[in-house]
């Protein structure tokens, strides 16, 4: 077929609306078909391994999206999430905030976030932050953010006076 990604996730949510739409027999039906190639795909994965090309699986974006569908992905969450936050480097440089991976309780991740001369990062870049790690993980339900502290602000008598 040799669609692009573009084109897969068009169809993947077009496919989404449909099964949303399926009476109970025909979901069954669906669900039946999704197991089969379930079984199918997890053969290739360990096909894979023992080719040594998993790499090469999982970096394409519609077999690590069905891999992660089928609770097949070969990498743990943290690697996932650790990836996707080092795939944001320039982005956070750019807005002089940093993330720390701090670790997974349960379905969610833990993350510190600090931006350089504020006590917290902006809205728009821990959204950014948490669409990116939950789709590297999709099995983790929620980012837990942290942020630091504000600093105390330190106003003198001097400046007080000076701006009256």
């Amino acid at each position: 077929m040799g669609w692009d990604d573009e084109r897969v996730r068009e169809h993947v949510r077009h496919l989404e609306g449909l099964l949303g739409r399926l009476d109970p027999a025909a979901g069954t039906t669906v669900q039946a078909l999704v197991d089969l190639y379930g079984e199918a795909l997890d053969r290739v994965v360990r096909l894979a391994a023992d080719a040594g090309i998993t790499p090469a699986l999982t970096g394409d974006e519609l077999i690590r999206h069905l891999l992660l569908m089928h609770g097949l992905h070969p990498e743990a969450p943290e690697t996932r999430v650790r990836r996707a936050l080092d795939g944001l480097a320039d982005f956070l440089a750019k807005h002089r905030t940093s993330v720390e991976f701090a670790g997974i309780e349960g379905p969610a991740v833990r993350l510190k976030i600090a931006t350089e001369g504020r006590a917290a990062a902006s809205r728009p870049v821990t959204e950014a932050v948490e669409r990116a790690v939950l789709a590297a993980a999709p099995e983790l339900e929620r980012a837990d953010i942290e942020a630091p502290a504000p600093e105390p602000v330190l106003i003198t008598l001097d400046q007080l006076r000076s701006s009256v």
